[in-house]
């Protein structure tokens, strides 16, 4: 029992400090995850505050252009816009924005349909091609005049007020604020896309006065996911998301990357997240950069010296807990060694006068309990002292080893034998019924120690006499029994036999 505590012992210490071990180098670990993940944040932060800059920069020559003349339709398909188009995939579209009053629908109206085709006139801004909203009536209207390039979706951008698009009429107020490009919260394009419109105002970049009510905007159309760097490579378990500053909560924001981690990574390791402001007032975008560590953040050389030193933990725990064990095993052997030579006759390995009174005392408070009967033998061997004289104490002390055994064979198994001293013994027979039992042991004593001894070429005989006293009725004291038995042994002594046979 104690072998298996010890052993459970050293395998949940084993177990700790293996624990303690992978704690550590998963730390050393993390703390080179943090520095990398700082690191791609503000590699990041940069490439898309450049990529910003750059779109805010292509929209002002976008303007800059436009503003030469804003009503001169031979800008369409023209030479720049199209190096623009091409040098700067991510755009969706170039767009022109006009000013429209109420009053000037009609003569609008009239000018779609002779550019664009009868059907084209001045409508609501909608994601849904097939929806059929009606136009409010409002004091003034932003309707798209052209978008480049002039492909299929992009025509159908022409003739749609801006106004009604919440996003877009923030960015154009926000423009009109500040005089510079701004950028709109993310929105549905028409052609299924989301993304972001950078407006500037054209007539700014007008010569004269300020104007105070420009006319005329320029309009950039980006998708969400041409904002991050064609070439970024995510680790596993790391997200980047993009999100304009008055995004609602609900709306998409821009994902990049995947988790891709299990329930049992998110419980045992951590989560970093870092946010990052983006292009200024004019450009608020927000960068979440999150990154959930797991297993896969552990590299080769921490799991080879976690396995090694989980291996030598392993090792000089159970080296520590196999020694425990023997050392207190031949602590315990030697412990019961110096009982057994407290306790015992070295001689015949009986017990001796000191654990025959314990027993004895233990078993009268047994019988004290169940009412029980006990009796107490008391024997001492006749012509014993001439074995000693002619053969010598060798020879006596062989005797009294093979009488010992015998008186032992003779009882039973839950009965105590000792040897008092010299060639006195006692036997303690325990929960007896009558006396008979106590008779018919003590005549299978004679019996069996009158048998003659065979020691060398000896043949040697002895006899004993055996006085018997029963607790309670001959004593309540251990000194009292044992003086009762002594007085009837001697009172019982045999008459002196002849001298011990021998045969050569």
């Amino acid at each position: 029992m104690q072998a298996k505590l010890v052993y459970a012992s050293c395998i949940t210490i084993w177990l700790i400090l293996s624990a303690l071990a992978a704690f550590s180098l998963g730390s050393r670990s993390l703390l080179g995850a943090e520095q990398q993940f700082n690191n791609r944040l503000q590699q990041l932060s940069e490439q898309l505050k450049q990529r910003l800059q750059t779109d805010e920069t292509v929209l002002d020559s976008y303007a800059a252009f436009s503003s030469l003349d804003p009503r001169d339709e031979s800008r369409k398909n023209h030479p720049f816009v199209a190096q623009l188009l091409r040098r700067y995939p991510q755009i969706v579209a170039l767009a022109h924005i006009e000013r429209i009053p109420a009053g000037r629908l009609t003569a609008f109206d009239a000018r779609l349909s002779r550019e664009y085709g009868s059907s084209y006139r001045l409508r609501p801004f909608s994601a849904n091609q097939a929806s059929a909203l009606a136009l409010p009536e409002q004091a003034e209207y932003f309707p798209l005049m052209f978008a480049e390039p002039q492909s299929k979706a992009n025509l159908q951008l022409v003739g749609m007020d801006v106004w009604q698009s919440p996003a877009l009429r923030a960015a154009i107020q926000d423009s009109l604020n500040s005089g510079r490009v701004a950028l709109s919260r993310q929105f549905r394009f028409p052609q299924g896309e989301t993304g972001y419109a950078l407006v500037r105002n054209i007539d700014s970049h007008s010569e004269g006065q300020p104007i105070l009510q420009p006319r005329h905007f320029a309009l950039m159309l980006i998708r969400t996911d041409s904002l991050m760097p064609g070439d970024t490579l995510f680790p596993p378990g790391m997200q980047a998301t993009l999100r304009h500053r008055d995004d609602p909560a609900g709306v998409a924001a821009g994902t990049f990357g995947q988790e891709q981690t299990s329930a049992l990574e998110k419980w045992l390791f951590p989560r970093m997240e870092a946010h990052q402001q983006l292009g200024g007032d004019n450009l608020p975008l927000r960068l979440t950069l999150s990154w959930q560590q797991g297993w896969r953040q552990i590299g080769a050389l921490e799991w080879t010296a976690w396995l090694l030193l989980s291996a030598l933990l392993g090792l000089a725990i159970a080296a520590a807990g196999f020694a425990f064990i023997r050392s207190s095993n031949l602590r315990r052997q030697r412990e019961d060694q110096l009982f057994h030579l407290a306790n015992h006759d070295r001689l015949t390995g009986l017990a001796n006068r000191n654990l025959f009174y314990d027993r004895l005392q233990h078993a009268i408070s047994r019988v004290d309990r169940n009412g029980k009967r006990l009796a107490l033998l008391f024997l001492d061997l006749d012509r014993f002292k001439p074995v000693n004289d002619t053969y010598g104490h060798v020879t006596g002390d062989r005797i009294l080893q093979l009488i010992g055994a015998r008186i032992q064979d003779a009882v039973r198994n839950e009965d105590t034998v000792a040897r008092l001293g010299g060639d006195e013994f006692v036997v303690l027979m325990e929960d007896i019924e009558s006396n008979r039992e106590a008779d018919k042991v003590s005549a299978r004593l004679k019996q069996s120690i009158q048998i003659p001894y065979q020691v060398d070429p000896h043949r040697i005989m002895v006899g004993v006499s055996i006085g018997i006293a029963y607790y309670p009725e001959d004593g309540l004291l251990i000194d009292e029994l044992l003086a009762v038995a002594d007085r009837k042994m001697y009172g019982n002594k045999q008459a002196p036999r002849a001298a011990p046979e021998t045969m050569a």
